[in-house]
């Protein structure tokens, strides 16, 4: 190979830090250079503006308080059509409350810095960032080859009448499912949606789906269609056990009868044998694996055929960008009820016996067999209680309410409206709701009993007390359970 002919190495990515303080620019060029960035600078926010148009950087660093165009108006603009609209965006600003950074993300911010900052920290966050902005464009690319690839078979089915079936199946993934599972940024419609698709092209009764949960260690249960969620509750796949490193690496779906042959792995399909699920498929994300479908048998009784195989993949490779921003949306909606809590400034003792009402309660709704969402929002409503009723709260939530897509803070409000005030948001409240309430109004009488030096016992006897007849025997037994730490919690909650 000539010098000529060698490859280039690949151009270092290029960082725009606009401060109106010279020794702030001046100190950052020196640290994001001595990391292997390219930087340039600007002093205010018009020159800001102009230094994106003109030498398109990888990601902009941007000072609340610049002249001429504060930060908050260029990350606007930058938003509103200057340059690429979905260059990654980090704040920096002197002030850290909550309504600051609350403006920073509805003008469009990525990431938010409060100073004085490390530069260490800084770093780290623009390499995050910049590795999110690869991960879409991957995504995006990927997503751009598929649909080409799709098309390519469907010409060549158009020319073999023997292929005509297929590409109507793949006609329906590409330009009908594929559009309905991208147009919805909530995780629990798109997974309503995505098994749906499922159970209709398959001939399944049941289908599943298993999703990263909070910690993003294990594959939980998510939802189902064509039976009730406790099915699946005991369900779990370790992101980093032998089942889920199995079906990653094979990259299509698997029947259980297969990995049955492999010791390594028994003890982990064990849950799914009791539950009935007999074909597994992985939706991998650009980190690994994000989620997995399981399926029943077809109620014809015929075995799911290699046609059965080849349509869920596809169902799960043009699912696997929907679901990664449905996580992330779920992960940001977690994040904002969270700040909600923060601005409620609880005392060190209420925030403690909070924490412990809310892991009780968490654990109640699991044996209740409540769905992941219900389960979310209630943790953060018991961490919130009276004050998300009260004037502050309320203010904070409608704030947050628009930097939500997913609908989880509108659910928050609506449950603290049902549990804390006389006037609820559901006419009808369907059970799941019902018992939401039930099981939030007993966290927060648990956790001012708790407050007052009861024991745990004390304190639940005390909420189930002040619940009276309005408690159903199932929630007691869940609560009781939920109160010694254990979820032995297994008969049928109506």
């Amino acid at each position: 190979m000539t010098a000529d002919n060698a490859p280039h190495p690949p151009t270092p990515p290029s960082i725009l830090v606009a401060d109106d303080d010279r020794r702030v620019r001046e100190l950052l060029e020196i640290a994001l250079t001595a990391h292997g960035f390219n930087v340039f600078t600007a002093s205010d926010g018009e020159e800001a503006v102009k230094r994106v148009l003109c030498e398109h950087p990888d990601l902009v660093v941007l000072d609340v308080r610049l002249p001429k165009k504060s930060g908050l108006e260029v990350c606007q603009a930058l938003r509103g059509g200057a340059g690429d609209p979905s260059i990654p965006i980090i704040l920096v600003s002197a002030v850290a409350e909550t309504d600051s950074r609350v403006q920073a993300f509805q003008r469009g911010a990525d990431d938010y810095l409060a100073k004085p900052f490390s530069p260490k920290e800084l770093i780290a966050r623009i390499r995050r960032q910049l590795a999110r902005a690869q991960e879409i464009r991957d995504a995006r690319r990927h997503a751009e080859e598929l649909e080409r690839e799709l098309s390519r078979v469907q010409e060549e089915a158009r020319r073999a009448h023997a292929e005509s079936r297929h590409e109507q199946h793949l006609r329906e993934l590409a330009f009908g499912v594929g559009r309905e599972l991208h147009r919805s940024p909530d995780l629990d419609t798109l997974a309503q949606r995505l098994l749906m698709a499922v159970q209709s092209r398959l001939g399944v009764g049941a289908a599943a789906l298993l999703a990263l949960g909070r910690t993003g260690d294990d594959l939980e249960p998510y939802a189902i269609r064509g039976d009730g969620f406790e099915r699946i509750a005991g369900l779990r796949v370790r992101r980093g056990g032998e089942l889920a490193r199995l079906v990653a690496g094979l990259g299509r779906p698997v029947l259980r009868a297969e990995l049955e042959r492999m010791d390594e792995v028994r003890g982990e399909l064990a849950p799914f044998v009791a539950s009935g699920l007999v074909l597994l498929a992985p939706v991998r994300g650009a980190d690994g694996l994000d989620a997995m479908l399981a399926v029943e048998e077809r109620k014809d009784g015929r075995e799911h055929s290699k046609a059965d195989a080849e349509m869920l993949r596809g169902l799960c490779e043009i699912a696997a960008v929907a679901i990664q921003n449905g996580l992330r949306l779920r992960l940001q909606a977690d994040q904002l009820m969270a700040m909600a809590a923060e601005t409620a400034s609880l005392s060190p003792e209420a925030a403690a016996t909070r924490n412990e009402a809310a892991a009780m309660i968490d654990r109640a709704a699991s044996a209740s067999f409540l769905s992941p969402r219900a389960r979310d929002v209630l943790v953060h409503a018991v961490g919130l209680g009276d004050w998300g009723v009260g004037p502050e709260g309320r203010s904070c939530l409608a704030r947050l309410r628009g930097l939500d897509p997913t609908g989880r803070i509108c659910d928050l409000e609506r449950l603290l409206d049902e549990a804390l005030t006389q006037q609820p948001s559901w006419e009808e409240p369907a059970p799941e709701d019902r018992r939401m309430t039930l099981l939030l109004r007993a966290g927060l009488a648990y956790a001012e009993a708790r407050e007052l030096g009861a024991s745990a016992d004390e304190a639940m006897a005390h909420a189930m007390a002040q619940a009276g007849s309005a408690m159903d025997p199932a929630t007691r037994l869940a609560l009781g359970a939920a109160t010694r730490g254990t979820i032995e919690f297994e008969d049928h909650v109506a």
